[in-house]
């Protein structure tokens, strides 16, 4: 059983660490965030309030929580996060899941990443802010840093002010900018590569992506970059054409990048692939070669006290809706069933209702089945205290809420309950 500790859990890059993996045989997993923050882990298995990454206990608090739950692995999901653990890992008594601390190191620095990389690939050129030959535009950015934090187009004399020391000033780069991910083997040859096309940011974070369709000159800046840095599992580079066209490093992360989803829904799950690389287990990688087109928004998660063991649910216009079924609903009910949960359907289906579940395979879902023929309120048949009803109608909502005091939720709120975090 791999036990593994992702690291921070609340990042955009631990989501797909976790969606990558929750599904796989014989891995269980386990976070550590500094602050309350979204997570699909489940609460036992999260520990939240831990020290940040630069406080001087982060790595004794990082040792205790392996330790306590027999972490055999360390999957960092911050650039920072992979440096310093890569550092530490002896003490850790547990696997980080990276490239070796002196790759972290250069890859954590673009000024160290450019000089490293200058003689293989195009990289872009450098300015001091009192160069008399500068030519605006301009592009500042901090040496240390991930997104666009910190980041901004130098348009005039003025805004040079705003260039600290330490920063990286370099030409503006003009063209598409794309993502390339990247998997090396324990051997560091360079098992697959795949661009896309950053087509929209929001924070630094692409929200909209898609795989490129040319890859050959993506793969080839790849090769050159795996000759030169010891490179091990998944890693991802970024580019930029210039005014020519031509493909520029804008720079090199030693992690899972968050739309790597793009890639693992064509087969290519780069962090499971990382784990088996990580314990020595040879690897091949399937791409379904389809065209994808990758699109992001905010995920939303539920804190609350709610508690319950039954949900009392409706059926025309809730759980099926002109003859289809609700399949979030569906997913509620399952996920409740998991957790030990009852499910009753209280209906007041005017046809055949056995028929109707049977032609639509849900005759085998419900502990119980509520078929009201007489107009009775629904109030009357529900029993249980500790439960929750959800029903289209407001009349029926009003009745129950009203009279049985629980919780009540109409159709809009079926995926909110899905997303408690418990």
């Amino acid at each position: 059983m791999y036990k593994i500790l992702v690291v921070p859990s609340g990042s955009e890059i631990a989501h797909e660490i976790v969606r990558s993996l929750q599904n796989v045989k014989n891995v269980e997993l386990y976070g550590a965030n500094s602050i309350q923050a979204y997570s699909e882990l489940s609460g036992e298995n999260n520990v939240i309030g831990i020290p940040y990454i630069d406080n001087e206990n982060f790595i004794s608090e990082i040792s205790n929580i392996v330790e306590h739950h027999s972490i055999t692995h360390i999957f960092p999901a911050h650039d920072s996060a992979s440096l310093k653990l890569t550092k530490y890992e002896e003490q850790l008594n547990a696997k980080v899941i990276s490239s070796s601390y002196e790759t972290n190191t250069i890859c954590r620095s673009k000024k160290l990443t450019y000089q490293k990389l200058a003689e293989v690939v195009r990289t872009p050129k450098l300015y001091e802010r009192t160069d008399p030959t500068i030519k605006l535009p301009l592009f500042c950015k901090p040496d240390i840093g991930q997104g666009s934090v910190g980041a901004f187009r130098v348009n005039t004399v003025e805004s040079l002010a705003g260039v600290q020391d330490g920063d990286v000033l370099c030409e503006h780069l003009p063209g598409a900018e794309y993502t390339v991910d990247c998997i090396s083997d324990a051997e560091g040859q360079l098992l697959h590569s795949s661009a896309r096309v950053r087509n929209a940011m929001r924070n630094g974070i692409a929200v909209e992506t898609e795989l490129a369709r040319q890859q050959k000159k993506f793969r080839t800046f790849a090769l050159r970059i795996n000759e030169e840095l010891v490179l091990k599992g998944a890693w991802f580079f970024q580019v930029k054409e210039d005014i020519n066209g031509e493909l520029c490093l804008l720079e090199v992360a030693t992690r899972i990048a968050g739309s790597m989803i793009t890639s693992r829904f064509n087969g290519v799950n780069y962090a499971e692939l990382s784990l088996l690389i990580n314990e020595g287990v040879p690897v091949k990688v399937i791409d379904n070669g389809l065209d994808v087109m990758l699109f992001r928004n905010l995920s939303y998660q539920f804190k609350t006290d709610l508690t319950y063991d039954t949900i009392y649910s409706d059926f025309d216009d809730c759980l099926i809706f002109d003859d289809k079924v609700n399949a979030d609903l569906v997913n509620l009910f399952f996920s409740a069933m998991n957790d030990g949960k009852r499910i009753v359907l209280i209906t007041r289906h005017a046809g055949n209702l056995k028929s109707k579940l049977e032609s639509l395979r849900l005759q085998n879902l419900f502990d119980e089945i509520i078929h009201i023929t007489n107009g009775e309120p629904k109030s009357k048949f529900i029993k249980s205290e500790n439960s929750i009803f959800i029903d289209d109608a407001f009349s029926e909502r009003f009745d129950v809420h009203s009279n049985c005091n629980i919780p009540c939720f109409s159709t809009d709120m079926i995926k909110g309950l899905t997303c408690l975090q418990n």
